[in-house]
């Protein structure tokens, strides 16, 4: 028989065997039962005998000391008969002596909702909550001097079937047994990362390289901004970005393929060495309009764009950077560049005079035309000839004075005043 002394020195190890909060790594979820009232009034075993001394022989009542209560509970799957032996499949926790015969672990700042953390129990499980569940809660008496058979020691046997779902809400349960009465609630809660009403749903939050998303309450992903796709591992490009020709590696990114370029990815890179060319594609050489050869290098119209003829030479493409000076009569030369009789074309006009000089001809040139085939019409009223306010034409021999009144004469330097004349003399 075991003494009061001797099991009392092995509560240390007790505790350590019974820990009130067990961690379990990887559980899914857990079923949490809080004792809140428990009162045991005589003080009395379920078998009706005291739990520690005998009875009072005056009024039965049992008169030595209280009860060591702790208690046990068995969770198991849903039984319509309950059987209170077995195995407890859903799990099982039991705590250390919490009190004497009657105890309460309501707060002491009388706040309904707060309780002291003595009185819970937590049970993990790894599996998918079934929602349909067996408890059993036996509160028994830790020593008894008198006897020492276990079945003898047990206090009150309260037992729950029902269904839960996974949540933070409590429910209630009351029960008046014959010996005490015990007020708990219960609860089952999904484990950090797990979700659904059966705890079976992992989702864990991360932003690394294997996806970037939050959990919502039922389990599913959703992409922090800037993501998308099924792990939220495809990063949303720059508005724009042509997801042929480029893409992105992180949010608002917009990263060219390999010979394409610009902003947004759609404008081609041209074939290196390529001139004067364009492109629709990558590496294309699409010459311009007057531009061949594979690079568009060579100028197929070095006429138009250089103009080599010189002394009215007439300028011919023969090939791409070739040309072909047809020289009139008096000159010769690549370019025409060589005078040889160069009056003979009679290249002045407008009744201009040719005089053969070393470097070609020059042109004499009537009045009112000018340049170096006076085939530019001069513009005499340039130097404003007519006086007195007169309006010059430009003709094509000449100028001619339009005078106002009172004024008349080639350049309008004659005034008329009363019947005299007088006649001025244009000064320059």
């Amino acid at each position: 028989m075991w003494n009061r002394t001797r099991i009392r020195n092995r509560f240390p190890i007790l505790c350590l065997l019974l820990t009130l909060w067990t961690e379990v790594s990887q559980s899914t979820g857990y079923f949490e039962l809080q004792l809140i009232t428990v009162a045991n009034v005589n003080g009395e075993l379920a078998d009706g005998e005291c739990c520690d001394g005998s009875r009072s022989s005056q009024d039965l009542r049992c008169t030595q000391d209280e009860c060591d209560t702790y208690f046990k509970i068995c969770l198991k799957e849903f039984q319509m008969e309950v059987t209170t032996t077995g195995s407890c499949t859903f799990g099982a926790g039991s705590t250390q002596v919490l009190g004497g015969n009657t105890f309460s672990f309501k707060s002491a700042k009388n706040n309904p909702n707060k309780f002291d953390n003595g009185g819970k129990i937590l049970i993990p499980f790894q599996f998918a909550w079934p929602r349909m569940y067996t408890l059993i809660v036996e509160a028994w008496d830790w020593d008894n001097t008198t006897r020492n058979i276990e079945d003898e020691l047990l206090i009150e046997r309260s037992i729950h079937t029902g269904m839960i779902n996974p949540g933070d809400q409590w429910q209630t349960i009351l029960h008046d047994g014959p010996v005490a009465r015990l007020v708990y609630r219960i609860r089952v809660r999904c484990d950090e990362n797990y979700y659904s009403n059966k705890c079976n749903k992992l989702c864990v939050p991360r932003d690394d390289y294997f996806g970037h998303y939050r959990c919502e309450p039922s389990g599913a992903r959703v992409c922090l901004d800037g993501w998308m796709g099924s792990d939220c591992g495809t990063a949303i490009c720059k508005q724009g970005c042509n997801l042929l020709y480029g893409g992105c590696s992180v949010p608002g990114e917009c990263k060219c393929n390999y010979g394409w370029q610009g902003q947004f990815c759609d404008e081609c890179e041209l074939h290196p060495g390529c001139v004067h060319g364009t492109c629709n594609v990558r590496w294309q050489c699409n010459c311009e309009t007057n531009w061949g050869g594979m690079m568009c290098d060579k100028d197929l119209n070095y006429c138009g764009r250089h103009q080599p003829c010189v002394n009215g030479g007439t300028c011919t493409n023969t090939e791409p950077d070739e040309y072909h000076c047809a020289c009139p009569q008096g000159y010769s030369g690549k370019t025409c560049q060589i005078a040889d009789h160069a009056c003979v074309s009679n290249p002045c006009v407008n009744g201009g005079a040719c005089h053969e000089v070393p470097t070609g001809f020059e042109c004499r040139c009537p009045p009112g035309w000018e340049g170096l085939t006076c085939a530019d019409n001069l513009d005499e009223c340039a130097s404003s000839p007519c006086a007195q306010g007169g309006t010059c034409v430009d003709l094509a021999d000449g100028f001619e004075c339009v005078c106002p009144p009172q004024w008349e004469g080639k350049t309008c330097q004659i005034g008329e005043i009363s019947t005299q004349t007088f006649y001025f003399t244009r000064v320059g």
